[in-house]
């Protein structure tokens, strides 16, 4: 199984990168994962992909790379967004970075958002800060930060990097209505 690593740089990309980081959220089951792609459909799929698209395009420090293995036609087995700050990316605090467009509204819109608001704001607290990726980080004495799933930390963990903490998402709502406490369960 020789790997390859590639920098993304065209849209083509990246359904085969998508599709590849939907399956590695799948099993085991990452719920956190629903939050950012609620419709399993493959329209769902399709809003996912172009969102990805559209936020690679206007984010000139994003840097998706992907893993190919090239006895299977190069199929993509690994992908990673890196993002590279030499600047504060969060100088100014924001109570609601992110409308969660992609979740129907009402309700289950307002649930993402209020999740949503929780994981990103916390970046607020914890990245405020020039970081980068490795590499780059080491030779201009810059901090490295990564948000992973158990399974990820202990790779990170492995590669040297130190556990900074565990965020956890509040959903509770005083006199929530039955969908929010389907929509917990569901997350």
């Amino acid at each position: 199984m020789p790997l390859q690593l590639h920098r993304v740089s065209s849209s083509a990309e990246f359904n085969d990168l998508v599709q590849c980081v939907c399956e590695s959220y799948a099993a085991p089951v990452n719920r956190l994962w629903r939050l950012f792609r609620h419709d399993p459909s493959p329209a769902g799929f399709i809003e996912l992909r172009d969102r990805l698209i559209g936020e690679f395009r206007a984010d000139a420090n994003a840097c998706w790379l992907k893993m190919v293995d090239t006895d299977i036609g190069d199929k993509v087995v690994g992908a990673a967004l890196w993002n590279t700050y030499t600047e504060n990316p969060y100088p100014v605090f924001k109570e609601h970075p992110v409308e969660a467009e992609w979740w129907p509204e009402g309700e289950p819109r307002e649930f993402a958002n209020h999740l949503l608001d929780q994981f990103i704001c916390d970046r607020y607290k914890r990245m405020a800060r020039p970081h980068m990726r490795v590499e780059e980080a080491d030779r201009l004495n810059l901090e490295t930060f990564i948000e992973a799933t158990d399974l990820g930390k202990l790779t990170y963990e492995a590669c040297g990097f130190v556990y900074a903490g565990t965020d956890y998402l509040e959903s509770a709502k005083r006199n929530a209505s039955p969908e929010w406490r389907d929509l917990e369960r569901d997350m």
